[in-house]
């Protein structure tokens, strides 16, 4: 059996971990994409898919969405929003209008910066409102 680099076997790895995801509108989360990648690399353990996973978003291929507890992926890293249904807890993309940039009135405390924000919409889904 030929030895591979670490080098080589890192950048097969983030290729696959790309490829499942860069088309993905489901805003899977670390364990979803692992389970999808294990298919094709059944030796690859969680803990590369979520260093790869990072190193994504490092590089702005992906943008994480913390929703509750568990952080989400999403390989639309342009901007825009996002419609959650409180019942089976689908991520939708949805693409606002952003005539102004929103911007706190008011921060709690002198000293305080924003680098982010994130804009959700909550309800039910086409499916769940059946």
């Amino acid at each position: 059996m030929a030895h591979v680099s670490k080098q080589a076997r890192n950048t097969k790895q983030l290729e696959v971990i790309w490829a499942a995801l860069r088309h993905d509108k489901s805003h899977p989360t670390a364990d979803q994409v692992y389970q999808k990648v294990r298919r094709k690399l059944p030796n690859i353990s969680l803990g590369t898919v979520y260093r790869n996973l990072q190193k994504l978003v490092a590089e702005n291929r992906l943008q994480v969405l913390i929703l509750g507890r568990s952080q989400h992926f999403d390989p639309l890293v342009e901007r825009h929003q996002h419609f959650i249904c409180e019942r089976c807890e689908q991520v939708y993309d949805v693409l606002v209008d952003h005539q102004k940039e929103i911007k706190p009135a008011k921060l709690p405390h002198e000293g305080f910066k924003v680098t982010s924000h994130q804009l959700a919409f909550y309800g039910t889904c086409k499916e769940c409102s059946r």
